[in-house]
């Protein structure tokens, strides 16, 4: 028996279970780089990628790269962990159709938008518009299902 589920719900389900592995990468990544020099790691790595280590853009990197400590590595491993969670426990609940992760969906998508219309206003650039659209477009999207199903579900037909 076919499901009933709208690709849309589909898709953001998908969507949302790639953010979520990535952030799992990214927290898993940067627990490897405890203890790590971080910044001469970095060098090794535009080093293979054939960058030249002066250009201005490397090297505002790297001077933030030598603040990096393993508290901070700590720190940004849990965060992104914890956000992983949170997405991929959203990914499952849109892709096995459970309502909550609709709502659930709606609302963390919806924290976001403000922030990126302020990093918009600061400097706009074609990846955070994007992203912006993206997220309006998702809880646009979601809005909209969570409607139509609470007006199907409120139809009255007589018998």
């Amino acid at each position: 028996m076919a499901s009933s589920r709208p690709l849309g719900l589909f898709l953001i389900g998908l969507f949302k279970l790639g953010k979520g592995a990535l952030f799992t990468a990214l927290g898993i990544g940067m627990l490897k780089l405890i203890d790590k020099d971080v910044d001469d790691l970095f060098l090794v790595l535009i080093t293979k990628l054939h960058i030249a280590a002066e250009h201005r853009f490397i090297q505002h990197i790297l001077s933030h790269l030598s603040l990096v400590t393993n508290r901070t590595l700590h720190e940004l491993a849990a965060i992104s962990l914890i956000f992983a969670a949170l997405l991929l426990t959203e990914a499952f609940g849109l892709l096995w159709e459970k309502v909550w992760a609709e709502y659930f969906a709606v609302v963390e998508t919806s924290l976001f938008i403000p922030f990126e219309i302020y990093e918009i206003a600061r400097h706009a650039t074609l990846t955070k518009v994007s992203i912006m659209v993206i997220n309006v477009v998702i809880v646009t999207y979601l809005l909209w299902a969570i409607i139509r199903k609470s007006n199907k579900a409120n139809t009255f037909s007589p018998a």
